[in-house]
């Protein structure tokens, strides 16, 4: 059964908290820290940032904090901490480098390891700006891992949505799966809150951004960690994703805003994301099937464009669909003796960047029509393998004169 744990707690003492509960080592720690001097939650004297006498004394808190949680979590365990820089004085304070040098001057090797930096692109905020501040649009995602053994599951957040205009004339250049997303992730946040038109927490995580991270860093049933939980967005959305999690926040009025607000705000953002999932999923299907035939496509145009200029003469090249990477050519017999040695090093790059091997058989006519005499075929001009001009049958092509700039295929795009 999947667990859901908000603890009011103070963070200071996760130790404490994990025996008196008895936690299980977290997989997967994603959370923000309170910001020094800036955020004042709800007034808790105990609270680290609001108040605190200096800025090394909160950073001091913030690492021992995250230093805690890389003592008691699971040695497959990545952090992803959600962090900005912050003005003070008129100075900028970059938090999340102080952090990350924190951590090595202080624990050298034995504490968390960069693995990558993001930045999360908010594309709206609250207009903060002023002289010599420009209205913050983004914040920093630092992405954490204990050691090498860390899940990374970036099949799973492949996208096909923002493919470039010329995937259709490159196919070789994208991932059949999907495009692997970069280091620039864009989530609005949600400035009003879960449904009420109240903004309830001062920095809240919009829900697509916490899965991300959760598809990419953990497996159903793992065990996910806030210690400094506020609404309590992770929690939410690790349980709808069927992860256990555990969070801490020493505010009382954020519990009580999860209970009432965050959890079935997660719930409805659910019910319709696994919708999308499904749709996302066959068009992923559909796309790698595609650009699948694509590279088969261009490999037998360039092939054919090839054969054409060695033989100094041209030929009619018939196309025939194989198994997943497998393609075969065949080529009718025009003269005698064909040429058939395709070791041009432009030729060969672009079939290695394919990866599709082509079967090249050279066949006379009769044979030939034995073998596609039921077979629909369709019309390829040389300069556009994704798009056919006509639909048409083997004895058709023979008769047909005005063959030279074209192949034929069984695989049958309009792209």
């Amino acid at each position: 059964m999947i667990e859901s744990k908000y603890i009011v707690g103070n963070s200071k003492e996760i130790e404490n908290i994990f025996k008196k509960f008895e936690i299980s080592k977290p997989n997967l720690i994603i959370s923000s820290p309170p910001y020094y001097d800036v955020l004042n939650y709800e007034d808790n004297k105990k609270q680290i940032g609001f108040g605190q006498g200096s800025y090394d004394e909160y950073l001091n808190d913030v690492v021992n904090v995250f230093q805690e949680c890389y003592n008691l979590s699971h040695e497959d365990a990545t952090f992803w901490l959600i962090v900005d820089t912050f003005k003070k004085e008129g100075e900028t304070i970059t938090l999340p480098f102080d952090i990350n040098s924190e951590f090595k001057r202080r624990f050298n090797k034995n504490t968390w390891k960069l693995k990558e930096i993001i930045i999360w692109d908010k594309e709206k905020n609250l207009p903060w700006n002023g002289k010599g501040k420009f209205k913050n649009q983004y914040e920093y995602v630092l992405f954490y891992s204990k050691n090498e053994s860390f899940k990374f599951n970036i099949d799973k957040v492949r996208e096909i949505n923002d493919l470039k205009k010329w995937w259709k004339k490159y196919p070789e250049r994208y991932n059949p799966d999907g495009k692997a997303p970069s280091n620039i992730w864009e989530f609005t946040t949600p400035l009003r809150g879960w449904g009420n038109g109240k903004q309830n927490h001062l920095c809240p995580f919009p829900f697509p951004l916490i899965e991300k991270i959760i598809s990419i860093s953990s497996n159903e049933d793992d065990i996910i960690f806030d210690p400094f939980a506020g609404s309590g967005s992770v929690l939410a959305i690790a349980k709808q994703m069927k992860r256990n999690s555990i969070g801490i926040d020493i505010n009382k009025n954020y519990y009580k805003i999860f209970m009432k607000e965050v959890r079935f705000g997660a719930e409805q953002y659910w019910n319709k994301r696994i919708i999308e999932l499904a749709k996302i999923k066959n068009q992923i299907i559909n796309f790698k099937k595609t650009n699948e035939n694509l590279r088969k496509q261009k490999t037998i145009n360039y092939i054919s464009k090839y054969l054409n200029t060695i033989n100094n003469c041209k030929n009619i090249y018939l196309a025939i669909n194989s198994t997943s990477n497998k393609i075969k050519l065949y080529l009718l017999r025009k003269r005698s003796k064909q040429i058939i040695d395709i070791r041009d090093d432009k030729l060969t790059d672009l079939i290695r960047q394919t990866k599709i091997d082509v079967e090249i058989i050279i066949i006379s006519k009769n044979n030939l029509f034995e073998k596609l005499k039921e077979t629909k075929l369709y019309k390829y001009h040389f300069d556009k393998f994704y798009f056919y001009t006509a639909s048409t049958q083997f004895e058709r092509i023979i008769k047909n004169k005005d063959f030279e700039n074209y192949f034929y295929s069984n695989i049958c795009m309009k792209i």
